[in-house]
């Protein structure tokens, strides 16, 4: 069972923005040094919480500075972008980083609808969908021949593509990615609903035995309870669903009353307490047992819910690869 991270550069208490990078830099290092499979950071626009807006700068960064980790994105918010663009950037830092690269996709936002505004302000009305963009970035990281573009390549060398993940929570992004023959990373610390994860499984498998499922979960090593609590407290969801069906979630119950004042019409709001797997080194390690037993996952992605910097590289020391009995079913896979 490979270990892996996803690490969303939080703004971390008593950090400046600059130093707060410097810590996803930091964690980066010594998670290449403990045995991590693979570290991915993500794609977050207008959140005074979180500074990593743009991955492809941040990847290109820490693959300067580790040495056997993965590197990936989690994810390029791909309906701001043009796919043609994306693949170019993914496959030039493939060579620059020696081959370690993975590409992770989003379809959220990454954002409020105020930034989704200004990211795609000079995009056309009728653009094309999502899996559209998908399917076409799939394409241009293959260099699957179509007659549209054909003889258009991403690079003068394109024999090594990066890797392709879609980042999802639900059983018809599972299906999408299986049958696209993309990798899936299921986002459990968003979407903590058991039954979806099972069926996300069941999806994949179907169409896809042998992509990587990935479980991106919530992690933290500590035995306080108080400091839990206090974990919990921060990182409860706020799920707002309105009369046309689009939903946003939003990490603050301040974020949901700005939105509400700002529309019209009927919107339901429902609180999502986070699932946040705590405790102890072997707490922890023995729940994460569980879950892989239970589910029968590829790898298992941490996602650290704290703004804390030293429970943060806490509980990546505690979790290392090298420490545990994983260690030794570590293999040389994607």
């Amino acid at each position: 069972m490979d270990f892996s991270i996803l690490n969303q550069s939080p703004v971390l208490d008593d950090h400046t923005v600059a130093a707060s990078l410097q810590d996803t830099v930091d964690l980066a290092i010594r998670a290449d040094q403990l045995g991590y499979r693979r570290y991915f950071v993500a794609e977050h626009h207008n959140d005074e919480k979180l500074a990593g807006t743009a991955p492809e700068i941040m990847i290109s960064h820490l693959l300067a500075h580790t040495e056997q980790m993965h590197i990936g994105s989690g994810g390029v918010m791909l309906q701001h972008y043009n796919p043609f663009k994306v693949a170019e950037q993914f496959q030039l830092m493939q060579h620059l980083g020696s081959g370690r690269v993975d590409l992770g996709v989003g379809k959220a936002p990454g954002g409020l609808p105020l930034s989704t505004q200004a990211l795609q302000h000079e995009l056309r009305e009728d653009a094309v969908s999502f899996n559209r963009k998908f399917k076409d970035l799939k394409r241009f990281l293959s260099q699957e021949p179509t007659e549209e573009w054909q003889g258009l390549k991403t690079s003068p060398d394109t024999s090594h593509p990066p890797d392709l993940f879609l980042l999802g929570s639900s059983p018809s992004s599972a299906t999408f990615a299986a049958e696209e023959g993309a990798h899936f990373i299921y986002a459990h610390f968003i979407t903590n609903n058991e039954r979806l994860l099972e069926e996300s499984i069941g999806a994949f498998r179907t169409y896809n035995g042998t992509g990587r499922f990935i479980v991106a979960l919530s992690v933290i090593v500590t035995d306080d309870t108080s400091i839990q609590d206090e974990i919990i407290g921060r990182n409860r969801i706020f799920k707002l669903t309105f009369q046309d069906g689009k939903v946003l979630r939003v990490g603050s119950k301040d974020k949901a009353n700005e939105l509400l004042s700002t529309t019209s019409g009927q919107v339901d709001v429902e609180i999502i307490e986070p699932h946040i797997i705590a405790g102890t080194a072997s707490e922890v390690l023995s729940k994460l047992d569980e879950i892989a037993s239970k589910t029968g996952v590829d790898e298992l992605m941490f996602h650290l819910p704290t703004h804390d910097a030293g429970l943060r590289h806490q509980t990546i020391e505690a979790l290392a690869p090298v420490h545990t009995i994983h260690a030794a079913q570590k293999t040389n896979t994607l």
